[in-house]
């Protein structure tokens, strides 16, 4: 069988930090088809242990589901900026806190169809205080809750934002606490 070959891309819509862009491939029976790209980056999320038992959780209003939303911090990374240096950046923006150790829990795609995304999630400790300004478009509450009921959380469909989700579910599957 034929391999999938790119055959062209364009820019159709930039806008923030977001492209809209159309790539047309061969596919292996030899059509040709035109793709929908929606380009945003590296974006990062953190679980952010306050002491051994509580994490940071934010509670803010997302337009599109028209409803608050319980979150980790975090956000897009600048262009050229390491996936560890913007999730420490959006640490300090969101919660207010400085990570002494933070470390690489997983990476994913979160939708590798049509979004071109890379999500890296990070687990913090040693939190000091070390607050940066937050976006002027971000308006939040911040609650430190024990992780049982992050999870407990998630299970329940209370925390629904991917990002949150996968971090959690990840470091309860993986980390002997």
């Amino acid at each position: 069988m034929a391999p999938w070959t790119p055959l062209a891309s364009a820019v159709r819509y930039t806008r923030d930090k977001l492209t809209l862009r159309e790539d047309t491939w061969r596919l292996p029976d030899g059509s040709e088809r035109v793709y929908p790209v929606l380009v945003a980056g590296v974006a990062v999320a953190i679980l952010a242990f306050v002491d051994d038992e509580r994490v940071v959780l934010l509670r803010q209003y997302r337009h599109l589901q028209r409803a608050s939303s319980w979150e980790l911090p975090g956000g897009g990374a600048r262009p050229g900026e390491e996936p560890a240096v913007a999730a420490q950046r959006e640490l300090r923006e969101e919660s207010g806190y400085r990570a002494g150790r933070i470390e690489l829990l997983t990476r994913f795609h979160p939708a590798n169809a049509y979004l071109e995304e890379t999500g890296y999630c990070y687990v913090a400790r040693e939190l000091a205080s070390d607050p940066l300004p937050a976006d002027d478009d971000e308006f939040f509450e911040r609650a430190l809750v024990p992780f049982a009921e992050a999870l407990r959380m998630t299970l329940a469909g209370e925390i629904t934002e991917s990002y949150s989700k996968v971090a959690i579910l990840q470091y309860a599957l993986t980390t002997r606490r």
